[in-house]
C-alpha cells in the first residue's frame, strides 16, 4: 500500500466524527427527558449537505497530511442520507465497477430513537 493510498479505517473514523458532531442537535430532550427533535425532510437537506461537505474536507485533509501535503490521486464520491427512525431496520446497499486492488469505500452510521444518518465515501484511484 503506497503512502498516498486511501485508508478505509481513517475515512470511517472521520465520517463517524462528522456524523456525531452534525447529528448531536437531535439528542436535545424536553423537560420530561424525551427526545424533542421532530424529523422534517425539508429541514434535513441542510444537515445532509453539511455532513457531505465536512466528510469531504476531512477525508481530503487526512490524505494530504499523509502524502506530504500533495492532493490525493483519488476521485471521491460522498453520499449521506438521514431519515426518521420508527424502530425499523434500514439497509443501504450500492454496487460499483472498480479495481478492487486500489479503489475502496468507507461508511459510518449514527442513530438515536428518532432519527438515523448514514455517510458513505467512495474512493476511486485516478491515474
Amino acid at each position: 500500500m503506497t503512502r498516498g493510498s486511501f485508508k478505509r479505517s481513517n475515512a470511517e473514523k472521520i465520517l463517524q466524527e462528522v456524523l456525531n458532531e452534525k447529528m448531536a442537535f437531535t439528542n436535545e430532550r424536553d423537560k420530561k427527558g424525551r427526545l424533542s427533535f421532530t424529523y422534517s425532510s425539508e429541514d434535513s437537506s441542510e444537515t445532509i449537505r453539511e455532513i457531505v461537505e465536512d466528510c469531504q474536507k476531512g477525508v481530503i485533509a487526512d490524505m494530504k497530511a499523509r502524502n506530504n501535503n500533495q492532493p490525493p490521486r483519488y476521485k471521491f464520491v460522498f453520499q449521506a442520507s438521514m431519515g426518521e427512525n420508527h424502530s425499523q431496520m434500514v439497509r443501504n446497499a450500492s454496487r460499483c465497477l472498480w479495481d478492487s486492488e486500489i479503489d475502496n469505500c468507507a461508511s459510518a452510521s449514527w442513530t438515536n430513537g428518532r432519527v438515523y444518518a448514514v455517510a458513505t465515501c467512495f474512493a476511486l484511484y485516478y491515474e
